[in-house]
Order: structure tokens, then sequence, then C-alpha cells
């Protein structure tokens, strides 16, 4: 691992301590940069296989920055041939995690946040691609490999056959769509609150590319168990209160479209039984015969 404080002293950097972070699932190793005990900077170290997709995402986040996006300010991208990393230095955003701070605050306020979020998830969509049709067969070949994947592993899942017949039923609807950057991991604990307002949006490392709605599929995965009021007002602060009829239907097919993703991820980090019960929630509360709003939208009374 490269020495911290030669990064710190190459780029001349104003700081006079440092701290490991260990929270979160990145694969990258993360620091929060002193000075005079206030933190300035979050520095993240990968190894340099991810040199390119790095570069790329300092180009990204900076472009997300200019659109005016509650995100890290990109400072330095970096890398080191004989130490075989490279590195992001980024503005430090001050606050507490989303998944703990909507839980200290009221239906009012969590849906309030979640609007906000909304809001800051539609600038993050401005970043578009042109190549549609191309995307398009990516993601159908995504999708079948995760199948093959489940084969393979063995793994099934609550009424299965009953969702793969709805996805080749439904899919054709993204056949033709604009694509757009995703943030692909957009739920409360890549979030920071602060003084009960969004103060950031942080973790891009899983970005994508594809159809903007499907940055929405992580709610019933995991923010509805923080705040379904919140979640309710991500959507409704995404469309400025005007939901389009689409809306559902896409919502409905991303969220099946990740299921035997899921059990994969179940399977691999070793909590299966979880996300198999999860998966049947899901399914059971989901309004795929009509493709309306899922219960957890529904039953949040405002």
């Amino acid at each position: 691992m490269i020495n911290i404080k030669d990064i710190i002293s190459y780029h001349a950097l104003p700081v006079d301590t440092y701290k490991e972070l260990e929270s979160g699932y990145s694969s990258a190793k993360k620091f929060k940069l002193y000075s005079e005990n206030k933190p300035l900077y979050l520095l993240k170290i990968y190894n340099i296989e991810k040199r390119d997709r790095i570069k790329l995402q300092f180009d990204l986040l900076k472009k997300h920055y200019e659109n005016n996006v509650l995100c890290h300010q990109p400072i330095i991208f970096g890398s080191n041939e004989e130490e075989q990393v490279c590195y992001l230095v980024l503005s430090y955003v001050d606050g507490m995690s989303g998944d703990t701070a909507l839980l200290t605050l009221g239906t009012d306020l969590q849906y309030k946040i979640g609007v906000q979020a909304g809001k800051e998830l539609r600038k993050i969509h401005l970043i578009t691609q042109d190549n549609s049709s191309n995307r398009y067969k990516k993601r159908l070949e995504k999708y079948r490999n995760k199948i093959e994947t489940c084969k393979k592993l063995g793994l099934t899942f609550y009424k299965q056959r009953f969702i793969e017949s709805y996805i080749d039923k439904n899919i054709s609807i993204i056949k033709n769509n604009p694509v757009c950057f995703q943030h692909d991991d957009f739920h409360p604990q890549n979030l920071i609150i602060k003084d009960k307002k969004l103060n950031g949006i942080i973790d891009f490392d899983s970005f994508d590319w594809g159809d903007p709605l499907e940055d929405f599929f992580k709610l019933p995965k995991y923010t509805i168990q923080v705040s379904a009021y919140f979640a309710k007002g991500q959507v409704m602060g995404y469309f400025d209160n005007k939901i389009p009829d689409l809306f559902w239907r896409k919502y409905n097919l991303f969220v099946a479209l990740n299921l035997h993703a899921s059990q994969i991820g179940g399977y691999t980090m070793g909590n299966l039984k979880y996300v198999q019960e999860r998966t049947r929630y899901m399914i059971e509360t989901h309004n795929f015969i009509n493709n309306k709003a899922p219960e957890w939208f529904d039953n949040c009374k405002l």
C-alpha cells in the first residue's frame, strides 16, 4: 500500500493528520484527511487495474459538480505504477449517513429529504450517451448471464417463472430509451444528511450507463427498510409531483430484472436466506400484474 503521507506531500495538500474509514462496502481503501482537526478531503485508493475507470469517474464527477449536483468536488486523480495503485482526492462531505440520520427524524422530514434526493438524482441523469440500441443488447445479455449463473449455482427464488415471464413480456419497453449516467447504488447509506437536509451524494464507484429509471430499483431493496416516506419523496421529487404513466411499469421491470443478481449477491455474501425472504416480500407487495405502484408507496399517507 502506498504511503498516505507521500500522497499528501506530493500534492502539497494542507493536511496534518488522517484516519482510515472502514464503513461501507467499497473495495477502495478510504481515508479522511484533516487540517487542524477539521476534515478537508476524502482519499480513496484503488488497485491500478481500475485506473481507466477511476479516471473516467473523476472526469464524470467534474461534470456532476459543474451541474450543481450535491456531491464531492473532485480535486485530484493520481496513480503510482510502483505501488500498483490509483487514487482520488475528493472534497469531504460533512454529515451523517442517511441510513442512520433518517431514523432520527419524523416522517414529514424523511419525505422532504426524499424529495431533495429525487431532485438531485434527476440532475445526476443529465449526463447522457447516444447508444441506446447497443445498451439494450448489453442489458439483455447481462440479465441472461445472471439467469445462467443462478442455474449453475442452483439458486431459485419465489415465483421465479412468473418473474421471468413478466420480464420477457415487458423488456422491450426499454429498447429505444435514452441512455444516461446511472449512480447504480442510490440509497440512504450513500447519502449524507446534515442539519436535517440532504448535504451530499457519495460513492459513485458502481456507476453505469442505461435507462435512468433503473436507479430506482434499490428502493425496495435497501431504502424502504430505512424509510418508505423518504422513498416516496424520492419518486415525487424526481418527477416534480407529476409521475408519468409509464414509470411504474418501468420501475416494476427494473425491480424484476435485478432479482437474479440479488440471489447471486446473497449467495456470495453468505446472507442468501435473508435475500430470498426479501425477494418474496418484494414480489408479494409489487403490482406486476397491473403495473401499478407498490404497497410501500400507497401505504405512505402524507
